[in-house]
Order: C-alpha cells, then structure tokens, then sequence
C-alpha cells in the first residue's frame, strides 16, 4: 500500500475498500460518497455508474459500518441514503442527525419548470464525549458553490473548514476516503489538521495532490 505524503496530508491512490481496513482510528470522517445524479463538468447532469465507484461491491450498511471510523462522521449522501446511513450509525452507537447543506447560489438549470436543486443531505454521527463546538447551531449550512469546479461534486473549502472547525481540534486526524478533488485535505491542511485521503481516479487522485500541496505551501509561507 504505496502513499504519497505531502506535510500533514497522506494520499492513497486505490480503492477505499482495501485500503480503509488497514488505516488506523481517526478522529473525524468528512466524506462524500457516490450517489444519484450529479453535475457533469459541462453544467448537465449525468446518472453516477456506481458499478465503477469505489463501494460497488458493499451494500450501504456494510459501507457506512466500514466508514464510521471517526469519533465524528459527516457523510454527504443521497437523500434515499439517509435513513439507512443514520440507522447504521446509531447501531454503532453514535447520535446522529439529518443536516443539509443550502447552496445560495444553486444552478438555474430548469428552474422555470422546477424548484431550485439548492440542497445536499449529509448525515452527522458523533460519538459520546467527541468535541462539538457549534453549540445550539442549526443542522442547515447555508454556503455557495465555488465557480472554479475540478470535479463534478466538489464541496465548497469553506463549508469542510466549518465542518472540521466544529468537529475537531488542532492535534485531530481528518479522513476522507472518497476524496475526489482533495477540497476536505486542503481545508484539513489550511487549519492544521492532520489529514487521510483516498481517491480511485488517478485523474482527481492528481489534482487532490496538487491542490493539497498548494494549500500546504502557502501553509508553510504562512508560518514562515
């Protein structure tokens, strides 16, 4: 199991169903698993093959079972998802809740037909005594998308560092193990968190590593 290593940041370039069973307890999971419909780079939308997604060969509460490694987990999920994904986690033992995150700028695409597609569901476990600093904050995250897209369910850097803010202190381990385009590393890596990320497309396995090491390198100048 070959892994690149760039400051705070490990990188797998592999399957996470391999992989995860050999990396130790991390503090905090933030993740985004493949699901439903997703934007195309063009601006359209595409149906996600799951055949040739990283969990082809796990059913959703042998995935959620393998993924709750963290004292706190956010897992970005579809909306049919939730219900089984919050099941798991309360079987494991952690409190969970249904949060959204409420795009402000969302997409206009149909919208004289339809309602905005402007929400993401992302389901939050958190076990007994885990570190929690927004205290009697909403379950709704409202946040833009960011226009300089690298992948096509790129999370906004902004909305990972309130996750990782509220989730976890300087000294905690962040896991990302469906890590796309690397947003939850740099932003891992930009607050001084140790961070764990894999990612199966070489293509985005490269631009997570190139995107971390910008983030660790203005990091460095920072401290400098």
């Amino acid at each position: 199991m070959e892994a690149v290593t760039i400051g705070r940041a490990t990188l797998y370039c592999g399957d996470c169903v391999d992989i995860l069973p050999m990396l130790p307890k991390v503090d905090a999971l933030v993740t985004d698993i493949p699901y439903g419909e997703v934007n195309r780079e063009s601006g359209g939308l595409r149906n996600l093959d799951k055949g040739a997604a990283d969990i082809a060969d796990l059913d959703l509460a042998e995935l959620t079972r393998l993924l709750a490694r963290g004292h706190s987990n956010y897992v970005f999920c579809g909306i049919e998802q939730v219900s089984a994904i919050r099941a798991e986690m309360v079987k494991l033992g952690l409190t969970t809740r249904s949060c959204v995150w409420e795009k402000t700028n969302p997409s206009p695409m149909n919208g004289q037909r339809f309602w905005l597609s402007s929400l993401e569901h992302c389901v939050f476990g958190r076990a007994p005594k885990a570190p929690f600093f927004e205290m009697c904050a909403s379950a709704v995250w409202r946040c833009p998308t960011e226009t300089d897209q690298q992948h096509p369910t790129q999370k906004p850097i902004r909305l990972m560092a309130r996750l990782i803010a509220a989730s976890t202190t300087p000294e905690c381990t962040i896991l990302d193990p469906f890590m796309g385009s690397g947003t939850t590393g740099v932003a891992a890596v930009q607050m001084g968190r140790d961070f764990i990320g894999i990612e199966r497309e070489e293509r985005y396995f490269e631009i997570a590593c190139r995107r971390i090491e910008d983030a660790q390198r203005q990091g460095d100048m920072f401290i400098a």
